[in-house]
């Protein structure tokens, strides 16, 4: 999918209203509109949401239901500018984005709303918006009317681009990666876009797909906002497709999150940056596992080192891979908190479980992640056994489980330390990267 689809149904909602009036709403008139059983899937949506709940940030909620039949995914907007009351959590919830579906794109379409939803101001602008045209517009594109650039910003991403193509000039055989917060930035790469340079640039960010777009373009979460672990976030991902060789170096252009704009070029040593080790070959990710995955469990792991959980620090595993293997190696250590939901309840790539994932992760023991994204399990014991020589000074028991589990099956592991903060990844009973 390369962008939002406009949503079917707009609603404008005052209160006093309930969350279920809401979604009873939505689903009575997208089924008006486009012919759905209201009743079955409002039931679905209600039986979610009792045993899960939508809400993916303070301000935002997105229910959906799964349907078997073929078609599109349908989306309906519920704006709520007062708030309504989700989950009795606050602050209340302002915008409702309702997604019914079949299973093959479901998930593609809530990630492609969720990383519009992070572009900056399009929440507030929404929920500001006077009319369902104009938040169709919002919704599917139009970034010129939600976060106005300011003339500086304008002029120091111009001069940082400049910049970039003049050392791009001296280096001819370095990659180029540009790491955006702001999608509204693709539109003033100038030379960076634009033959011969456009060639070994790549977008990574909050940008949606481009069929016709003579650039490569590597769809991933805004990056945090106090700049930590990006070039870690953007350059993983390109390793792990052989888009950018741990070897190499890279231009990378970044800029300040609260600008918006680009400020700065780094030239980046790849090696040195994500500390891999030597003689490492180029990465490859296992066999049936996605990238995006990957990309969604990074960032998870980036926001928990961020954020913690209830102001201590946090530690995990996350494994990810279906090597039948595994099973040999793995013991539930609880019960599994996810045993019984079905399949499309419990994938990584739902915004909708960050919360519960960062929850669950103070239970010890490791996620384990089939290469679709779907969690398997949490509070797993690993009994894998590391490499004597590839284990280093100071590695503690969760670096030598999530390495070790590595060396007995073709699984990706992703390590979170408790005392640090530091993430670092295994694969095939090896450190690939650390930040």
């Amino acid at each position: 999918m390369t962008g939002v689809p406009s949503p079917a149904v707009v609603r404008f909602y005052s209160p006093p209203l309930s969350r279920d009036q809401v979604l009873q709403d939505l689903v009575e008139e997208t089924a008006r509109q486009i012919s759905l059983p209201a009743q079955e899937v409002l039931q679905a949506v209600l039986e979610r949401e009792g045993s899960l709940s939508s809400r993916v940030s303070d301000e935002v909620a997105m229910p959906h239901a799964i349907r078997d039949e073929p078609g599109e995914t349908v989306i309906a907007l519920g704006l709520c500018p007062s708030g309504v009351d989700w989950d009795g959590r606050d602050p209340p919830v302002r915008l409702v984005t309702l997604m019914v579906g079949p299973d093959r794109d479901h998930l593609s379409v809530m990630a492609a709303v969720a990383r519009r939803l992070q572009g900056q101001g399009v929440v507030e602008a929404l929920v500001s918006a006077r009319s369902p045209r104009e938040a169709r517009v919002l919704l599917c594109g139009g970034d010129e009317e939600i976060s106005p650039v300011t003339v500086r910003t304008l002029t120091v991403t111009a001069a940082t681009v400049e910049h970039a193509a003049e050392l791009a000039r001296v280096l001819p055989r370095n990659p180029l990666v540009v790491a955006l917060s702001n999608p509204r930035i693709v539109k003033l790469l100038g030379v960076l876009a634009e033959p011969p340079l456009a060639e070994r640039t790549i977008l990574v960010g909050p940008v949606p797909l481009q069929e016709d777009s003579p650039l490569r373009i590597i769809p991933t979460e805004r990056f945090p906002e106090d700049g930590r672990g990006l070039a870690t976030l953007a350059l993983l991902p390109l390793i792990a497709t052989g888009l950018v060789n741990a070897g190499s170096e890279v231009i990378l252009v970044s800029g300040r999150h609260d600008q918006g704009g680009l400020d700065a070029v780094r030239l980046v040593d790849v090696a040195r940056e994500l500390k891999v080790p030597r003689g490492l070959s180029p990465a490859h990710l296992p066999r049936g596992v996605l990238l995006e995955v990957v990309i969604r469990a990074l960032h998870l792991a980036a926001e928990l080192a961020l954020q913690g959980r209830e102001g201590k620090p946090q530690g995990t595993i996350i494994v990810i891979g279906d090597d039948p293997r595994l099973d040999q190696h793995t013991q539930q250590m609880i019960l599994n908190p996810f045993a019984g939901h079905p399949r499309e309840a419990r994938n990584i790539l739902d915004p909708s479980l960050a919360e519960t994932v960062k929850e669950l992760a103070k239970i010890d023991g490791a996620f384990l992640v089939s290469g679709d994204g779907t969690i398997r399990a949490a509070g797993m014991h690993l009994s894998g056994k590391p490499d004597p020589g590839e284990m280093e000074s100071g590695l503690g028991a969760r670096h030598a489980a999530a390495l070790g589990i590595t060396a007995e099956a073709d699984v990706l592991s992703i390590c979170l330390s408790e005392s640090t903060g530091t993430i670092t990844l295994f694969y095939e009973g090896r450190r690939m990267v650390q930040r």
